[in-house]
Order: structure tokens, then sequence, then C-alpha cells
């Protein structure tokens, strides 16, 4: 892995590789959720192409699969960088370099401290346990809409102090501002009505933070409207537009986190016991599942020059995704890495990023995660997927992955 001057002749586009039979060639773009969990893809490029080159519509995208070369690239942002338009439009940590990046991070970095998630603890496991015992009641019940999205909904609303009763409201405006920005993102005009649900959402969070300023409040959200309003650290904008990204961060992914909790001990029903037997054990299936199942699939990056990596030259301006769910099933790092061992060392997985972009939010999504755990642990003896229901995965060009709903059947535990 190096920097170099291209002389090498361009890898065969994906579709031209000899796939094995009844693997697709993977795509760019999934329309049918087909690849909706291309773990026996990731597998075969592992082996026979790590850098992998597909065909798009707006240019050549290159995938990089092996553990390895993932972790040199994501330790190296001035090669690969995270900024892959050239108009910044949003104060999103994960979209920005240095030094922006590195200002905004320590304006969010000292506002989730240890204190904080105690705090926002007990909140979770009330909403945890209160959700759940609603599922258990029906005898199951889905798991992403009925369990998961009200509980990060009440974790978010702790965590930037928004009423309640405004949280549903404010969910669907932050998930419209992140379709339209989307699609400026992919040079693709927005539409009228998601430019008018993206200006609402912002004027929301900039009222809000007036408000928690005004209250002093303690939350990640007032400590950002104090670095905004008495410390000048950050712009008006800025400071609106961390909450958005604080917001935005904190939702899906945790959700479809905990959804794979659940769909884990589908599979491996003995889990259940020892998370009864051994409560403590639920920080290591927490880790274990995030390593197996996290539901970020890649890192988005662009080349500022051309860089060689397994002896092959990706030009300088190249959109390149490191693929983090590759890399946390590569065999060279993990053996038997396509099976579930809560017993393992699953340190030096990248599902919460790594290096500069590690996620300053894991805190909390393992919070939520391992309190699911725990709370499973205690109150179901068997958790099964509802035999009428098939799994249909989320189609398109997400970059978080799994099924688009998750129906379970509940046995409660003592069998009450």
């Amino acid at each position: 892995m190096s920097m170099t001057t291209p002389t090498a002749q361009l890898p065969p586009y994906s579709h031209e590789l000899d796939w094995p039979e009844g693997l697709e060639p993977y795509r760019i773009i999934d329309e049918t959720g087909t690849q909706g969990e291309p773990y026996a893809h990731y597998a075969w490029m592992r082996k026979n192409a790590p850098v992998l080159r597909v065909r798009h519509t707006d240019g050549d995208v290159w995938m990089v699969a092996r553990h390895e070369d993932v972790r040199w690239a994501l330790r190296k942002p001035k090669i690969f960088r995270s900024q892959v338009n050239d108009v910044q439009e949003l104060a999103f940590l994960t979209l920005m370099d240095a030094p922006d990046h590195s200002r905004l991070r320590k304006v969010v970095a000292a506002a989730f401290t240890p204190k904080t998630i105690g705090l926002v603890e007990q909140r979770v496991r009330e909403v945890a346990g209160a959700k759940l015992d609603e599922m258990i009641a029906s005898g199951g019940g889905e798991v992403l809409e009925g369990y998961a999205r009200p509980l990060t909904m009440a974790t978010i609303s702790s965590i930037l102090d928004v009423p309640i009763d405004d949280l549903e409201h404010v969910s669907f405006l932050s998930e419209q501002m992140f379709i339209f920005f989307a699609r400026l993102a992919r040079s693709a005009p927005g539409t009228p009505e998601d430019e008018r649900y993206t200006r609402e959402f912002f004027e929301y969070l900039h009222g809000n933070l007036l408000r928690l300023y005004e209250a002093k409040s303690e939350s990640v959200g007032g400590s950002i409207a104090r670095s905004w309003l008495d410390d000048g650290l950050i712009s008006e904008k800025e400071a609106i537009e961390l909450c958005g990204f604080v917001f935005v961060s904190g939702f899906e992914t945790t959700m479809r986190l905990m959804g794979g909790g659940f769909r884990e001990l589908t599979y491996n029903p003995a889990l259940l016991g020892r998370l009864r037997d051994n409560p403590a054990d639920a920080e290591r299936f927490v880790e274990e599942l995030v390593r197996m199942r996290g539901p970020v699939h890649r890192a988005v990056r662009r080349t500022s020059e051309d860089v060689e990596v397994r002896g092959v030259t990706i030009p300088a301006g190249s959109i390149v995704r490191l693929l983090i769910a590759s890399a946390n099933r590569d065999e060279n790092v993990w053996p038997r890495a396509d099976e579930f061992d809560i017993d393992r060392d699953a340190e030096g997985h990248f599902g919460f990023g790594h290096g500069i972009h590690s996620c300053l939010g894991a805190p909390l999504a393992r919070l939520e995660t391992r309190v699911t755990a725990e709370l499973l642990g205690q109150k179901v003896a068997s958790v099964s997927f509802d035999p009428d229901r098939d799994l249909v995965f989320l189609k398109g060009n997400s970059m978080t992955t799994g099924p688009e709903s998750l129906r379970v059947d509940l046995v409660p535990a003592g069998g009450k």
C-alpha cells in the first residue's frame, strides 16, 4: 500500500469478473434487495478481488474489502478524504476533513461526558423495559418500529433535551432533511417539499438551542448552545447542523443494531440462557454483534492523489468505499469470522469507525443495545421469527443495511 503514479492497467469491472454460480456481480445500487446482506460477496472479494472496480453512471467506484487495507485507509485521512463533494453542504462530522472536523469534533466530544451518558441510562432502562413488556404481552411484534425506534427516539430526546411531544414530528423532519441532502450529494435536485421540511427542521433546532441556552440545560444540546453563544467556538449554522448530526446519527444505525440483536437470538437460542445466567456478558454480546452484524457496511471516501492498494492503483479523485462490514468478517483477523462467538475478542472491529472518524455516539449505541440484551435475558425465554413473514431487505444505495421490517415471536421467561 503506497502512494504512486499510475502505470498499471486498470483492473476489470465487477461485472467482467467470473463470480461463483449463484452470486451475481456486486452492484453499487441494489434496487432488488437481493444484496441486502452481501456477506458472500465480501468473502469472495477478500479472496479474489480485494480491490474491486464497479461501473456507475457517475464514474467508477472502488471497493476495498480486507481488514488490513480498510484500517490503513481509515488511518490516512489526508489521502482518503471524507468530503466527497466539492461543495460542503452540512456540518456533519462524517462528511468533513481537518481542520474543521477537528474543531467541531472537540465541541461535540466535550458534550458526550460520562456524566451525560449516566443521566441517560435511567431513561433508556425505563423506555426499554416498558416497550419490551408491551411486546411480551402481545406474544411478540415488530422490533424496529415497536421497540427500537421509540427507544432510540427517547434517548435522542434526552441527549438533545427535545420535548418528547415534539420528537415524532422532528424525527420525520430529520428524515426528509437526510433525503434532501442525499440528493444534493448525488448532484440530483431535491424537491420543493424536501427543501421546505429541511428548513423547518433547522428552524426547530435553532429555537431549541436558544431554549436550552436560556434553561442552562446540561444536555449535549445545551453544551452545543453554550459553545456557540458563550464561547464563540462555532457559528450559529454549525451549532444547528451539529445538533442535526447528533439527531440523525443516533437514530437509524442504533435502531438497526438492536434489530440485529433480536435476529442473532433467533439464530442462537442458547445466548438467551447465557445472558440470563451472566448479565455481565451483555457487553461481550454487544461487541460481537457490532463486529458481525453492524448496520453500517461502508465508509465513503474520495482520494486526494493516486494511491496503490494491493497492487491496484486507484486514481486521484476516485470515490472509494471502504467495506467495513467485510473487514469485520476477515478470516485473517478472526477465525470462523462468519460465526457469532460471544467469547471471542472482537477488539479491532470497525463497527463504530476508526481513527479520527470513530463514532462519538458509540457509548450511547452500546448502552441501548446492552440494556436491550440484559432485559431480553431477564424477561424472555425464546425469540423466534414470525413464520408467516419473510425478511425483506433495504433496497437502493443506503449506507445502512438490514431488514425493512423485523417481526418476532416472544415467549416470556417462566412461561407466564
